[in-house]
């Protein structure tokens, strides 16, 4: 109970280090498929780039993007909508954004 409240407590304050424990544990899944690394991490919205094999940036690639968001809910227990979503050269820049009262 300690260790989910301290969690808790680093979270709200959007620490860095647990983003990239959430990041490499998505990684972990699907690297070389799909790899994402954090770009700008603020208190109401974070900006990630995606990358991955050419082939997957066809169909269905964006649902790593929607993944990545279930991961943030799930560890961290905040809750963020995708605002945007840029595609640079081979990459993919979405932006999260905290929802409201959470």
């Amino acid at each position: 109970m300690v260790i989910f409240l301290e969690f808790v407590r680093t979270v709200k304050g959007m620490d860095r280090n647990l983003l990239e424990k959430i990041t490499e544990e998505f990684n972990s899944l699907r690297k070389p498929e799909c790899y994402a690394n954090i770009k700008e991490v603020k208190n109401d919205y974070l900006i990630i780039e995606f990358y991955g094999t050419k082939i997957n940036f066809a169909c269905c690639f964006d649902e790593n993007f929607i993944d990545y968001q279930y991961y943030l809910k799930d560890f961290s227990g905040l809750e963020f909508s995708i605002k945007e979503i840029k595609r640079e050269g081979d990459k993919f820049i979405v932006k999260y954004i905290k929802k409201e009262g959470k």
